[in-house]
């Protein structure tokens, strides 16, 4: 962006008497020594900065070692976008969280100005990648090229102590508090590698689960309510105890027994984010240690489906059970496989509750299995999962969770006689809230002088109806099973 004219007489001096210097260091004869060239060449921008009577404070979105994002980066975003939109020629619009009415932001390299006390501060915002870097800090007031994504504050130098001790403190304190206050969607996020690494990329978190529809052991539901309520207030007691805000929980059981479906509804009861690490995206513990500690707290970190990753001490990761064409699996020394993944197990306890774990805070770690037998005990050990919950097949208390949320129904001729029938046979919840499903849609629209009362008891009748005869059909099947094994 140019300078106005006449208004910042000093723009553009550190970049004429750079240009100038190193146009005239490249005219010197061959004789000249390389040294007068390398001292001409350091202290021009130098002698340039010192005449430009404007200061720059740069708030990029990545720390300084590039390791943990600069949370100072939202707040001045929230606030500029409150403060200064109105006057921005650039903006960029989303669709709001009701999916109706769009959100307005500003757009990247785009130019806004502030005023407080009788000081103007230029902002300038961009996420051009750099192709060059100044050996000077400061040489013209906007550099042809910037950093990947920050903001950019220039105000004169006069005005320093009002900006640094007041303007700035104020605007950081303002962008806290707008997002705090805004209705904030929780989120879902998942690592991807859009290049050559892995970064977290999200989508609402809209899952409607919760406990009081959740079908599991009522005894075993309360259980986990109460550790829950006990870890969102225990901030005062983990740091008396000298712990990591952290909490820890295994998930196992046969495949539709209700991990999932758990996982959501301890988010929607704590109101946290949910973070899904895929790691088989991961390429090392490094890149594993990047993406935990660019989570935020209030959230909970999932690992699904863990049994089906091996994880050794020596440092080599492949998905359990593929193997190549000759039926083993892949030779580790062989130059042809993908290497491209080593995540140790060493890394990732490291990640639960080593050293990098006590990076933030208020953080809840899940782990889901299958095959509970089939992990390492040193995942698995307590202390290092506080929680083992067992997700069992669907027992008399989780149907009637389920005939209620499905039917609405609390009692039932048949319920004497499903009760006997789980008891006897190993169905999962899946398979019961798919016989719950209501089969009299079509009789609705033929039937429509039917009440809705009618029509509800019809659907429990013929749905109950239609486990029963699934159930004694599983219970067939696990008696002659053993039968046709023996045989």
């Amino acid at each position: 962006m140019a300078a106005p004219a006449g208004k910042w007489p000093w723009v553009g001096v550190g970049t004429a008497m750079t240009v100038v210097t190193v146009w005239s260091c490249s005219k010197l004869p061959d004789y000249i020594h390389d040294e007068l060239r390398h001292f001409i060449t350091k202290w021009t921008p130098l002698v340039a900065a010192y005449f430009n009577p404007y200061v720059q404070v740069t708030i990029s979105e990545q720390s300084d070692e590039q390791f943990r994002r600069n949370e100072l980066f939202d707040d001045i975003s929230a606030y500029l976008t409150h403060k200064c939109a109105g006057g921005a020629r650039r903006l960029k619009a989303e669709l709001g969280k009701d999916g109706k009415l769009p959100e307005i932001t500003l757009d990247d390299d785009v130019h806004v100005t502030d005023d407080h006390q009788g000081a103007r501060v230029w902002w300038y915002a961009s996420n051009k990648g750099p192709s060059y870097r100044s050996p000077s800090p400061v040489v013209s007031l906007f550099p042809a090229d910037t950093e990947p994504r920050l903001f950019r504050a220039v105000f004169h130098k006069r005005h320093r102590r009002v900006m640094l001790d007041d303007y700035l403190p104020g605007a950081l304190e303002k962008g806290r508090h707008l997002i705090a206050t805004m209705a904030r969607e929780r989120r879902l996020f998942t690592n991807h590698r859009p290049g050559n690494r892995s970064t977290w990329c999200h989508v609402p978190f809209e899952h409607p689960a919760t406990f009081e529809k959740l079908a599991m052991d009522p005894d075993q539901k309360k259980e986990i309510i109460d550790d829950l309520e006990a870890f969102m207030d225990g901030k005062q007691y983990y740091s008396d105890v000298g712990k990591a805000w952290k909490r820890g929980y295994l998930l196992h059981g046969p495949p539709g027994t209700g991990k999932s479906t758990l996982i959501s509804a301890m988010a929607n009861k704590l109101k946290y984010d949910v973070y899904d690490l895929d790691l088989t995206s991961v390429k090392n513990n490094a890149e594993l240690r990047k993406l935990f500690i660019e989570t935020k707290g209030k959230s909970i970190i999932v690992i699904e489906d863990i049994d089906a990753i091996e994880v050794d001490l020596a440092g080599n990761r492949k998905v359990a059970g593929k193997k190549g064409a000759g039926g083993s699996c892949c030779d580790p020394l062989d130059p042809n496989k993908d290497d491209g993944s080593k995540v140790t197990l060493s890394g990732l306890l490291s990640f639960v509750d080593g050293l990098w774990s006590a990076s933030g805070g208020e953080r809840v770690i899940v782990f889901t299995t299958n095959r509970v037998d089939m992990l390492d005990p040193a995942l698995t050990r307590r202390g290092r999962m506080d929680m083992h919950i067992e997700m069992s097949y669907c027992r008399f208390g989780a149907f009637k969770v389920l005939a209620k949320n499905y039917l609405k129904v609390q009692d039932h001729v048949l319920f004497d006689e499903i009760q006997r029938l789980l008891d006897d046979t190993d169905t999962s919840p899946a398979d019961v809230a798919h016989n719950l499903m209501p089969k009299c849609k079509k009789r609705r629209r033929d039937d429509s002088d039917m009440s809705s009362s009618d029509v509800a008891r019809m659907d429990a009748d013929t749905s109950l109806a239609g486990l029963v005869e699934t159930l004694k059909k599983a219970r067939r099947e696990s008696v002659t099973a053993p039968a046709a094994v023996k045989l």
